[in-house]
C-alpha cells in the first residue's frame, strides 16, 4: 500500500509580485516525485542538490528529463541551490580546484532546465570545517574560483551568492565586481544576529531569491509561523518592493504548509 502525502490545498502561482517555490524535499521522497506533486501550486522549485560526495547525488540525465517535462507540462521554474560542500576559499589549491570542478559539473548537468539562477557558497570555512585565518587571502581564493566557475559561460546574474555566517560585506565586492546577484538567507541572518532591516535596506535591490523560514532555539529551516510578528512585519515589507525568487526553504510539508498560510494571510492584511 502505497503512502498518503497531502497535497498544498490551493494555487499560490502568480499570487504575488515575486515568483514563488519552495524546496525540492517537502516529501520523503526523490526530487522527481516531489516536483510533480508541487509544480501545480507554486511558480518555482529549488533543487536541493547539497552535496557533491557520490555520483548518485550529481542528478542524471534521465531526471533531468523528466524534470524538463514536469516544467513543460506545468509552466513551473527551477533555481538550483548548488552544493554546498565546495571550498572556494580554501588554502590548498586542490581543494579550491576540486570545488570549481563540482561547481560547473551540476551547472552543465542542470542546464537543460534554464533555471532562473543557481545559488552558491562562498563559505568562510575550509575543507576541515576551519574558519580562514587570513581574510583578505581568502578573498583572492574565492575571486579566483569565481574567475574559473565563470569560465563554463554562464552569466555572472544567474549565479546568486547567499548570505552565510559571516558578514555579507566582507565579499559584497567581490559579489558586485563579477556581476552576481546575492541570495538573502533570512533565515540565516535572524539565527546568526545580524540586523536584519539593515541588510534589506542595503542588498534587496541586488537580490535575486530569498530564502525565508524560521527558527526556534536555534534550529532553522523550520516554517515561517515561528517568527514573531515584527520580525514578519519587516520581511513582509521588503517582499512589497521584491520582484525575484522566494524560495521558502522548508524541508517538511507541514512547514511548507503552515508557511504558506502566514505568507497569504499577512500579506492580504496590509
Amino acid at each position: 500500500m502505497k503512502p498518503f502525502y497531502p497535497l498544498i490545498a490551493k494555487s499560490y502561482r502568480g499570487l504575488f509580485p515575486f515568483r514563488l517555490g519552495t524546496t525540492s524535499y517537502i516529501y520523503p521522497e526523490p526530487i522527481l516525485p516531489n516536483a510533480k506533486r508541487l509544480a501545480p501550486f507554486l511558480d518555482e522549485i529549488e533543487l536541493v542538490l547539497f552535496e557533491s560526495s557520490g555520483e548518485d547525488n550529481l542528478p542524471d540525465e534521465g531526471l533531468i528529463r523528466d524534470l524538463k517535462a514536469v516544467s513543460a507540462d506545468t509552466g513551473v521554474g527551477f533555481n538550483v541551490h548548488l552544493p554546498m560542500d565546495v571550498y572556494l576559499g580554501d588554502q590548498r589549491r586542490t581543494v579550491r580546484s576540486e570545488g570549481v570542478r563540482t561547481v560547473r559539473k551540476f551547472i552543465e548537468r542542470t542546464s537543460l532546465l534554464s533555471p532562473s539562477l543557481y545559488t552558491l557558497h562562498f563559505s568562510l570555512k575550509d575543507e576541515k570545517g576551519r574558519d580562514a585565518p587570513d581574510l583578505a587571502l581568502w578573498k583572492s581564493y574565492v575571486t579566483e574560483s569565481a574567475e574559473h566557475i565563470l569560465e563554463c559561460g554562464i552569466e555572472p546574474s544567474l549565479i546568486s551568492i547567499e548570505t552565510l555566517g559571516y558578514p555579507y560585506e566582507w565579499i559584497e565586492e567581490t559579489v558586485r565586481s563579477f556581476g552576481f546577484s546575492t541570495c538573502l538567507d533570512l533565515g540565516h541572518l535572524l539565527n546568526k544576529g545580524f540586523d536584519l532591516k539593515s541588510y534589506l535596506d542595503r542588498y534587496l535591490a541586488e537580490t535575486s531569491v530569498i530564502h525565508l523560514h524560521g527558527l526556534q532555539n536555534g534550529v532553522d529551516h523550520l516554517g515561517i509561523d515561528r517568527l514573531g510578528e515584527e520580525t514578519l512585519d519587516l520581511i513582509l515589507s521588503g517582499l512589497r518592493r521584491f520582484t525575484g525568487v522566494l524560495s521558502i526553504e522548508v524541508f517538511a510539508f507541514d512547514d511548507l504548509k503552515n508557511s504558506l498560510q502566514v505568507l497569504e494571510e499577512k500579506w492580504r492584511r496590509r
